[in-house]
C-alpha cells in the first residue's frame, strides 16, 4: 500500500491517433498511477492499474485499494478526484500547467515516461490485452529497484507458485 505522500495522476498509453484528440479524450488505454514520495520528495513504490474510464468511482476505488487511509493525495484538479477528501485522504489538488509549473507531480511523470520508454524500447508497442502485465512488470521492477541483489530469487519463487499460462492464453 503507498502512504504518506502520494502523487496520483491519469496516463494514457498506446499508439498516436491520426488527428485524434490528446490528453482525457483520446482513445489510448487509460492507466491510474499512484507514487509515494519520501519525506526528503524521491519516489519510493508505484502502483499501476489499467481503467476503463476516469470516473470518481473508478478512481476512488483505485486509491482505497492501494493508498492508505489518511495519506496526502497530490493530484491536479481534475473532478474525479473531488471526493477523495471525503473519503479520509487529505487531498490536495492544483491545477497543472506543465509550461509553468515543472515540479507538480514531477515524479509521477517520470515514472510513466520510464514505462512508456520501457514499453516501447522493449517490447515495440503492444495492445491493450497484455498491457496490465507489461504494467505489473515495469512496478515491479521500480518497486524493487533498491534490492538488487533479492531480484533473482523473487522471480524465481513467483515462477514457482505462478500458474502455468499456455502460449494460446497468450496469442487469444
Amino acid at each position: 500500500m503507498l502512504s504518506g505522500i502520494v502523487e496520483l495522476d491519469d496516463a494514457f498509453f498506446g499508439a498516436a491517433d491520426e488527428g485524434g484528440k490528446r490528453g482525457r479524450g483520446t482513445t489510448k488505454v487509460s492507466v491510474l498511477v499512484g507514487l509515494s514520495i519520501n519525506e526528503k520528495g524521491h519516489p519510493q513504490y508505484i502502483k499501476v492499474e489499467v481503467a476503463d474510464n476516469m470516473t470518481a468511482d473508478t478512481v476512488n476505488a483505485f486509491v482505497e485499494a492501494n493508498v492508505v487511509s489518511g495519506s496526502t493525495l497530490s493530484t491536479d484538479a481534475y473532478s474525479s478526484y473531488k471526493q477523495l477528501q471525503e473519503r479520509g485522504y487529505e487531498h490536495c489538488p492544483k491545477i497543472f500547467n506543465p509550461k509553468e509549473d515543472k515540479e507538480h507531480l514531477k515524479w509521477l511523470h517520470t515514472a510513466v515516461s520510464n514505462a512508456k520508454a520501457f514499453i516501447n524500447g522493449t517490447y515495440h508497442g503492444l495492445d491493450r490485452k497484455h498491457l496490465p502485465l507489461y504494467l505489473a512488470e515495469f512496478c515491479y521492477r521500480f518497486n524493487r529497484r533498491f534490492k538488487p541483489h533479492e531480484l533473482f530469487n523473487r522471480l524465481l519463487y513467483s515462477c514457482l507458485v505462478s500458474e502455468k499460462i499456455d502460449f494460446a492464453v497468450l496469442t487469444t
